[in-house]
């Protein structure tokens, strides 16, 4: 699973955390598998799709398998689909590829009769449809989640962004690979206080990655075992790290694209993930953070003091600053009736701050500089181009046009 700036990922987790819902209500995590463990395939599972032919789980021990537990609400599952397509049809004599849905066959059916994405890209993997026994071995609250199986043991239970060529012969011809360990219940525990009885009046540890401890943002909270107050994050990148603290020191209403990030520093690489590597860059770069005080602050002083220590811990400074940038500037203009029928059927905007969020998580244009600040409800349309979309704006009296402008940037810069 990618990670995404700190603002955009708050909505997304929302979305998340309702598809999660829908999958697990309870979990029994006596019956979970774990890397290493040997897995005992199902007598049977309900299968559509693929060739047609009922895959045996327990004949498959001589390829890789991989089980990819998606949810037709996950983009990224979908996205990855015709990728994983090609791995299937490229490395078939040494792996076996199947997608695990807990959704019933007529769901699934509907599915994939109407998603024109899979079917340009002819995806057709075999699928399992109403799971429970493979969801009870392998426990998790987001999806893609992914289990490598290579001769009847658990190799691997990772994120879906591994799923590589690379990898995958790696696991056939070693027997075995080391992959981040994706545990959706995992928890956190720099200090390990859960295993020593250590009285403390307040401490404060930085690390590296923590191998099956979910992704988690800034976040405050008592600590059951000190009592005391709890910050702490884990598994992110510097930026989102320094991003998400900032944040609870002034609210940002804007999207934190690559363009409002200013490095200066040797490494941009160290800072996150430029390139969109995944699972391997943060195994090797992300850090985790935890606080303990007996003093009980506000959110934006505590986030003060946090920034403090990843500004002393990492030898960095960082600060906001405002820069001349290409922008989608929206201005007033004079409003001109749209006689289209795209906005009839069209997505909703609170106001033009909204509307300004929403297109850049798109990404379709530059950062958007809002000129008009307007509050009323804005209904558009699908747009292909700059101008398809003035067209339906001009009737909020908003035009929209590649400018210069000023906008705030977070600026990380390394000590020298």
């Amino acid at each position: 699973m990618k990670y995404i700036p700190v603002i955009a990922l708050t909505y997304l987790l929302m979305i998340i955390g309702i598809c999660a819902h829908a999958q697990i209500k309870k979990v029994d995590l006596n019956l979970t598998l774990k890397v290493g463990d040997t897995f005992v395939p199902p007598s049977a599972v309900q299968q559509m799709r693929g060739t047609g032919k009922l895959i045996d789980l327990h004949k498959l021990k001589q390829k890789v398998v991989i089980l990819d537990f998606f949810d037709t609400y996950c983009g990224t599952c979908i996205q990855s689909m015709p990728k994983l397509q090609k791995l299937q049809d490229k490395l078939k004599d040494k792996v076996q590829i199947i997608t695990v849905g807990w959704q019933d066959q007529a769901t699934l059916n509907k599915f994939y009769d109407s998603n024109a994405f899979l079917k340009e890209h002819q995806v057709n993997l075999p699928v399992i449809y109403s799971d429970v026994y493979l969801k009870e071995r392998f426990p998790h609250q987001s999806v893609p989640h992914v289990i490598f199986l290579y001769q009847g043991k658990v190799q691997a239970i990772t994120a879906g962004d591994v799923i590589t060529e690379e990898n995958i012969l790696s696991l056939y011809q070693k027997g075995s690979i080391d992959l981040p360990l994706k545990d959706d219940f995992g928890k956190g525990d720099l200090m390990g206080l859960a295993k020593n009885n250590i009285q403390l009046k307040g401490s404060v540890s930085l690390s590296g990655y923590q191998n099956g401890v979910p992704f988690e943002s800034f976040r405050r909270g008592q600590d059951s075992m000190t009592n005391l107050q709890k910050t702490s994050f884990y598994n992110v990148s510097v930026y989102s790290a320094v991003m998400s603290t900032w944040a609870k020191i002034e609210k940002a209403n804007y999207i934190p694209r690559p363009e409002r990030l200013l490095l200066k520093v040797k490494d941009p690489n160290r800072y996150d993930d430029i390139a969109n590597v995944g699972s391997s860059w943060y195994a090797e770069h992300a850090i985790s953070y935890e606080r303990l005080d007996a003093i009980r602050r506000t959110d934006s002083a505590q986030a003060r003091i946090v920034l403090d220590d990843l500004h002393s811990f990492l030898g960095i400074r960082t600060y906001k600053k405002m820069q001349k940038m290409d922008c989608l500037i929206l201005k007033p203009c004079p409003i001109k009736p749209y006689t289209g029928q795209e906005s009839l059927k069209g997505m909703s905007y609170n106001g033009t701050a909204v509307l300004a969020v929403m297109t850049d998580l798109g990404r379709q244009f530059p950062p958007v500089l809002d000129k008009v600040n307007s509050k009323e409800k804005i209904v558009l349309g699908s747009y292909k181009s700059l101008q398809e979309m003035n067209e339906q704006l001009a009737q909020y009296g908003i035009k929209a046009e590649i400018g210069t402008g000023e906008q705030e940037v977070l600026v990380i810069e390394e000590m020298e």
